[in-house]
């Protein structure tokens, strides 16, 4: 199922480099039919709060190789709050009189934000799958909707239609009517941010894998900027759960680092495999449906792997090279000199 143009670039960037670049414990990727990526908003915003429109150029061509080859792609795109703070801040600013200007800011609604954003985000989406001949759909919904007994038969009829089109679904939490409290701190209810939302669906559209892009690769031992932080590829609870220490939460949105873990947490118990990577990176999507290792996986059955050993064969192989290229330099220096 399309999984011979993603293997055989793997293959092509084996030989390139003559080191094997996958993991083993990957290899349920090739059964992999349905994908629901989830995009924070530290991926689709910059630091000045505007749409990343690189990364975002970045994503929409992934998800079109991937249809391309085959595969069902589910977008759970955040972002919309950002979006619409950027404008309705230069509206305000424009319809401001002088006297106006010396007060001090208000605070913007963050349901009028979500409202004036989230058009504004579906319409660069829209622009750029149309770009790669994709058609993509919206799909707003609330945790409310969940209650209703027949809205999960419903979801999935909807985007079962839409992915036998070739439709790209995208989907967003609708900011704009949550029953939700300000500053959408409230935990309770049956999602509460686009992490525990992407894990929801994953479970009631019945998902092979869930990939959540963050601002950064994966889950560390502590807080990324720690220099003694090391990137943990397979997260097993018994071995990481009580040894993980978090730093701050995301620059923007709702969640962070413990949320997206708390939702893979879940969602592995259920039966998908969820992959926490880079959204900065260009191809970090390509590189995980190709079984590298990369970002940190969840799996139901991860404890049973022996993740204890840090140095994989990949890595072996890298530093027997290097050894051969420094001992080679070394015999050069002495016999030569």
């Amino acid at each position: 199922m399309g999984k011979g143009g993603i293997g055989g670039a793997a293959a092509m960037a084996t030989a390139a480099t003559g080191v094997e670049n996958t993991d083993s414990t990957r290899g349920f990727l090739n059964d992999v039919k349905r994908i629901i990526i989830k995009v924070g908003t530290a991926v689709v915003t910059g630091p000045n709060g505007r749409l990343a429109m690189g990364r975002l150029g970045a994503l929409c061509e992934q998800v079109k190789q991937l249809n391309f080859e085959g595969y069902e792609v589910i977008l759970v795109t955040s972002g919309a709050v950002g979006v619409g703070r950027q404008r309705l801040k230069y509206r305000k600013l424009v319809n401001s009189s002088f006297a106006d200007l010396q007060n001090p800011q208000i605070d913007l609604d963050g349901k009028a934000c979500a409202a004036v954003g989230q058009s504004g985000l579906m319409a660069i989406y829209d622009s750029l799958f149309n770009q790669l001949d994709v058609t993509s759909s919206q799909l707003l919904v609330t945790d409310r909707d969940f209650l209703d007994p027949s809205f999960g038969n419903q979801l999935r009829e909807t985007v079962v239609s839409l992915l036998d089109l070739k439709v790209v679904p995208v989907f967003n939490e609708n900011d704009a009517i949550s029953t939700r409290r300000q500053p959408y701190e409230d935990s309770s209810g049956i999602f509460w941010d686009n992490d525990s939302l992407a894990r929801l669906l994953a479970e009631e559209l019945r998902a092979d894998l869930l990939i959540m892009l963050s601002d950064v690769e994966g889950l560390f031992s502590g807080p990324p900027s720690d220099p003694q932080s090391k990137i943990i590829h397979t997260y097993v609870h018994e071995q990481h759960g009580k040894l993980i220490s978090f730093g701050e939460k995301s620059r923007v949105g709702r969640g962070g680092m413990q949320s997206k873990v708390v939702a893979a947490v879940t969602a592995a118990s259920k039966g998908v495999p969820v992959v926490i990577a880079s959204g900065f990176a260009i191809d970090s999507i390509i590189k995980v449906m190709r079984g590298e290792k990369i970002g940190t996986l969840f799996h139901k059955e991860a404890n049973q792997w022996d993740c204890s050993k840090e140095v994989t064969a990949r890595e072996m192989a890298v530093d027997a090279r290097d050894c051969s290229r420094r001992l080679q330099v070394f015999f050069l220096f002495n016999f030569l000199s």
